[in-house]
Order: structure tokens, then sequence, then C-alpha cells
């Protein structure tokens, strides 16, 4: 079975991606459920979730810009010598 081949990584990522309305999602859940309740109006529910996604997405953003500092430089890899196979002797 063949592998797909994975689309490179641009220089500048996208401000919000879907991982991060992912998590955006879940935290805000306990406003979503308690707006079906009536507890909340809508508007509460859907302030709270853009500002839990803003927040998501500043914390995301400050990952992505400190990470390269605290994970430090990448080791250089390790050259592979390639060589060609001979042909068995008969």
């Amino acid at each position: 079975m063949a592998r797909r081949a994975r689309r490179p990584a641009p220089e500048t990522p996208a401000l919000i991606d879907l991982r991060v309305l992912f998590v955006a999602a879940l935290v805000a859940s306990p406003a979503a459920y308690r707006a079906s309740q009536g507890l909340l109006t809508i508007d509460q529910a859907l302030t709270r979730f853009l500002l839990v996604a803003l927040a998501c997405t500043a914390v995301s953003m400050l990952l992505r810009a400190v990470w390269p500092v605290v994970a430090g430089p990448t080791p250089e890899p390790v050259p592979v010598e390639t060589g060609e196979i001979s042909p068995r002797p008969e």
C-alpha cells in the first residue's frame, strides 16, 4: 500500500488551524452545555468560545515562537553511504 506524501510545511503557519479550533471547542464546551440548558444565551456562549479561541491561538503562536529556543539546535543528520550491490558471483 502506497503512503501519501505529506505536504511541505509552509514558511509562515496559519493563524488558526484545526487543532486550535478543536481545543477551543473542547475548553468552551461547558458554555455550550449551559446554553443548551437555557442557563446562558447564545451570545454569551459564542463570546466565551471566541475568547477561548483567541487565547488558544495566542498560546499556539507563543509555543511556535519559543519552541525552537527551548528545544535547541537540531543534531546534524548522520550521512549514510549508499553503495551499489554487487551481483552474485556465479
